[in-house]
């Protein structure tokens, strides 16, 4: 992946949600309805907020409700309803129009992650006890349950595909109409643990990566010619003050929903966004306050939600700590295309 005529570029175009700046952020999520310019956002206070997003600088509140503990994950499940999960074990639904919330069932240990088929309108839970749940977010019922081979750390749904990577870096792929068993499972390319996963929009294709700096592009179909395609890369690093090299967790990634090109979100508090079938950097956003937790792009790709939240990484923690911010930027054609 090559990082030249990448441009940095210095906010002419952004703004900031009205979020409590002392409660970190587990992740921010665009509705993918189209023209429902809805953002949710889960909290480590056990919080989540649903806003909805206008141009530039307009933001209101339409709904907030709370779990008995933190919150890891959000996603919207359908026009007007939104699902969460977190450490109190508990896969909510709620009505963003009436409030209405149904407790759909329970992991035996916290969910970590959640999304959400529109082709089949199911929620997918993942969590810390191995298990990937589905829910129907129409009959308010459960669906099935498979099992990984590890405690779920990412997931990610596209058409009938589920995505799965685990505590022992295994990477699984479901189909989501029958989860008794992977359809496929491979290991992570990636040397260390797994941070995020993520499908190509036409889910030929996905990218893992992982705390050790890197990402890897995967592709779905085992066919040796496919498999040639496939490589990894160094992101999110940067020099000391003597010279050492800098290494840091690449936590968020994000497709744009119409080019394919894609953004990663580091500990480095940096965000870039990537084009993968030419392998360069299209543009480095500029320097955030402190590290990218989570990111996503509306449904017509023309704004980025950033979630900046300290996630206590560092050995000595910095004082004060720095405040937890969710920036809503606007995102060009040159900024988001191939090149």
């Amino acid at each position: 992946m090559s990082y030249s005529g990448a441009t940095i570029v210095a906010a002419p175009n952004e703004f900031k949600v009205p979020y409590t700046t002392h409660v970190p952020i587990s992740k921010v999520q665009f509705s993918k309805e189209c023209n429902q310019r809805l953002l949710a956002v889960s909290g480590w206070d056990g919080t989540v907020h649903i806003y909805a997003v206008g141009p530039v600088g307009q933001i209101e509140e339409k709904r907030f409700y709370f779990h008995g503990k933190s919150v890891l994950a959000c996603t919207f499940a359908g026009y007007n309803k939104v699902a969460s999960g977190g450490l109190d074990q508990i896969v909510r639904l709620v009505d963003i129009d009436s409030g209405r919330e149904t407790n759909l069932g329970t992991h035996a240990m916290p969910v970590r992650c959640m999304e959400y088929s529109s082709q089949s309108g199911l929620i997918v839970s993942g969590g810390w006890d191995s298990q990937i749940k589905l829910w129907d977010a129409r009959s308010y019922a459960a669906a099935q349950v498979a099992s990984a081979s590890g405690r779920v750390y990412a997931l990610d749904v596209n058409k009938d595909m589920v995505l799965v990577g685990t505590k022992e870096r295994k990477i699984h792929i479901f189909d989501i109409r029958r989860m008794d068993t992977p359809i496929q499972t491979r290991e992570s390319p990636l040397k260390y643990q797994t941070r995020a996963v993520a499908f190509f929009p036409k889910a030929d294709a996905f990218v893992v990566s992982s705390i050790e700096g890197r990402v890897a592009v995967e592709y779905v179909d085992q066919a040796p010619e496919e498999q040639k395609k496939k490589y990894a890369f160094k992101c999110h690093r940067g020099k000391d003050t003597d010279g050492t090299e800098l290494i840091y967790p690449v936590n968020a990634l994000a497709f744009h929903p119409k080019h394919g090109t894609f953004a990663t979100g580091g500990s480095d508090s940096m965000v870039n966004i990537w084009d993968p079938f030419n392998r360069k950097r299209i543009i480095q956003l500029h320097k955030f306050e402190t590290t990218i937790a989570s990111l996503s792009f509306n449904e017509d790709g023309t704004q980025l939600a950033i979630a900046s939240s300290y996630c206590y990484e560092s050995e000595v923690d910095p004082v004060p700590l720095p405040p937890n911010t969710i920036t809503i930027r606007a995102i060009t054609e040159t900024e988001s295309r191939p090149k």
